[in-house]
């Protein structure tokens, strides 16, 4: 007996695990209902998809909408799943379906996919024809038509895929401005223009420039009034302007050691930086050490800078010029 029993289980169990198989292999089961079938333009129609989805396969629950052939679809919504019996899971997917053409409308059939693992099934409903009527109902011969009752609204589901790709390329725009803010913050310094540096010259060769600024500096009379500071403080200036002009060196804001320097290494003649370096040496002990020279040694030092700019003018200048 109890081997009796041990054999119907072992059947019983073989037949479960042969159901089990089976079901997992079978492919999901799928309906389509609308109702009513019969309606008038911009009516609701209730459609209610039903879908039987086996063990080991996943529904993929995308939106259907929101349009269906001549049909605007609204209010779609998928159901949680119940367990049936059979072991499958149930999903149902409402939606109100609308047409604002009139006629024999097809429904298209409604595919949605089964996944296993990698592999993807198509379940598809059979297509439906829906007739569709003008709102004027039809009435007697000579009888005027009859107004049918007037349809509430109908929402119609949103399309974002504009306002989708405004906010993309909003963002890119946002993103690239930020870029450009970032590179322009780290790296303006090194790609900023070099300021032109004033011209006091004025376009004219530096030395008739100096022989005029000299003429104009002696008109003047600072030092037959007894402004020797003021007159060597000018001096010096026009001495180290020509001097910078001439040899394409800035030189205004050096000290008179540092104007030998750069005279040397720009190329001057190494007895005319020699001489602006006395120049310049006399001027300093008048303006910073107040030395008084006699009257005589600031005529000597004047005839000094008109030799200097002799000796270092461009060649095809001569000092007829000025």
């Amino acid at each position: 007996m109890s081997a009796r029993r041990a054999t119907a289980l072992r059947l019983l169990a073989g037949s479960a695990l042969l159901t089990a198989q089976a079901l997992a292999q079978s492919p999901g089961a799928l309906s389509l209902a609308v109702e009513p079938h019969e309606a008038t333009v911009g009516d609701r129609l209730a459609a209610t998809l039903t879908v039987d989805v086996p063990p080991g396969a996943e529904l993929d629950l995308a939106s259907l909408g929101p349009r269906l052939g001549p049909f605007a679809v609204t209010g779609e919504a998928w159901s949680a799943p119940e367990a049936q019996a059979d072991g499958t899971r149930r999903y149902r997917w409402t939606a109100s379906l609308s047409a604002f053409e009139t006629g024999s409308l097809e429904l298209p059939a409604i595919v949605v996919r089964l996944r296993r693992g990698s592999d993807v099934e198509e379940l598809r409903s059979a297509p439906l024809t829906l007739e569709v009527r003008s709102v004027l109902a039809e009435a007697g011969a000579g009888a005027p038509p009859e107004i049918a009752d007037l349809k509430p609204p109908v929402s119609l589901a949103p399309d974002y895929r504009a306002l989708t790709v405004a906010l993309a390329l909003l963002g890119a725009l946002v993103l690239g401005a930020a870029i450009v803010w970032w590179l322009h913050r780290r790296y303006a310094g090194r790609f900023a223009a070099v300021p032109v540096p004033d011209d006091p010259f004025h376009r004219e060769p530096p030395h008739v420039w100096v022989y005029r600024e000299l003429q104009q500096l002696l008109e003047r009379r600072l030092a037959e009034q007894g402004r020797i500071v003021e007159f060597y403080a000018e001096l010096g200036r026009i001495v180290k302007t020509y001097l910078a002009g001439r040899y394409r060196v800035d030189l205004l804001e050096r000290t008179t050691e540092e104007v030998q320097q750069l005279l040397a290494g720009a190329g001057a003649p190494s007895e005319a930086a020699s001489h602006a370096h006395e120049i310049l040496a006399d001027c300093d002990l008048v303006k910073f050490a107040r030395r008084r020279p006699e009257s005589s040694a600031w005529r000597s030092v004047v005839e000094t800078v008109y030799a200097l700019v002799d000796a270092t003018r461009a060649p095809d200048a001569g000092r007829g010029a000025a």
